[in-house]
């Protein structure tokens, strides 16, 4: 027999080079050792509807020495270089000179916003037209998924972590389901991952985005291919409810997750240890 120890990834990792984290990069790689991770990925924010190109460029390259440091470090730990793509069909030019600007291990493709509209985690929700706000909302995650360009597609539910857990306003989610079937078909057939994001189990809103029943239908609708980040802004989040998403997604029925190196996709067992002959 062969024993083996289960593989643990956090592919949503931010540090102090993304305008609200506040992580040291060492600070992060040290709470990856303490909790027993495989490895990481830094994927600090590149909003293109916001953020000038020439000042996040200098942004990434800076991003690019931290993430060179740390896998120069001895650590045991895998430091991937990664980068979250926020609103890219804002500005696709933009969007794709910052996909060559490094040697990315990983891209997230993000929509933190419906088009012409500020960024949920700005707005007053508490009397906003919810259908004007997220029918487009998922239409864009379509259309990102379309796009094909990202290797994931992160925190699907993003809107809900405000207007639900922190206006306290419940949406009537299957108003949306065609929509969200549409996404799913989309991220499908253009084999990208479903990014598990589980920051919300640590939020007002107390569940992983997207929550149980979407990864549930996600599974239905064929999709075997997800990835697991914690969003992690401080250390202390860093891994946060990881374990507990990987039980989850295990119970619904998936057997593996991916992480990505040099834009390639590597699968693993979800596992809690074991061996095997």
């Amino acid at each position: 027999m062969v024993t083996f120890m289960p593989e643990f990834w956090d592919m949503h990792v931010h540090t102090a080079r993304s305008f609200d984290a506040q992580a040291k990069p060492e600070e992060q790689l040290a709470r990856a050792e303490e909790m027993g991770f495989t490895g990481f990925a830094v994927t600090n924010h590149c909003d293109v509807n916001v953020q000038t190109l020439e000042a996040i460029r200098e942004t990434f390259l800076a991003d690019g020495e931290d993430v060179r440091r740390l896998q120069e470090s001895g650590s045991p730990v895998r430091v991937l270089q990664g980068i979250e793509l926020g609103e890219p069909l804002e500005d696709l030019p933009y969007a794709e000179e910052m996909m060559g600007l490094l040697p990315y291990d990983y891209v997230i493709g993000s929509v933190h916003n419906s088009p012409g509209q500020e960024d949920f985690y700005f707005m007053d929700c508490s009397a906003i037209d919810l259908d004007a706000a997220l029918v487009p909302y998922f239409e864009t995650l379509i259309q990102l998924a379309q796009w094909g360009k990202t290797d994931s597609i992160a925190h699907i539910t993003y809107p809900l972590r405000y207007i639900e857990g922190k206006y306290n306003r419940k949406v009537e989610l299957s108003r949306y389901s065609d929509l969200i079937d549409q996404l799913f078909g989309g991220i499908i057939a253009k084999g990208l991952a479903l990014e598990i994001n589980s920051s919300g189990l640590r939020q007002e809103i107390k569940r992983p985005m997207p929550d149980e029943r979407f990864i549930r239908r996600y599974y239905e609708l064929g999709g075997r291919k997800i990835i697991f980040g914690s969003d992690a802004h401080q250390s202390q989040d860093f891994g946060a409810g990881i374990r507990e998403c990987m039980v989850l997604c295990r119970d619904i029925g998936f057997t593996h997750a991916v992480y990505f190196q040099n834009r390639r996709e590597f699968s693993y067992e979800l596992g809690i240890g074991g061996s095997q002959p």
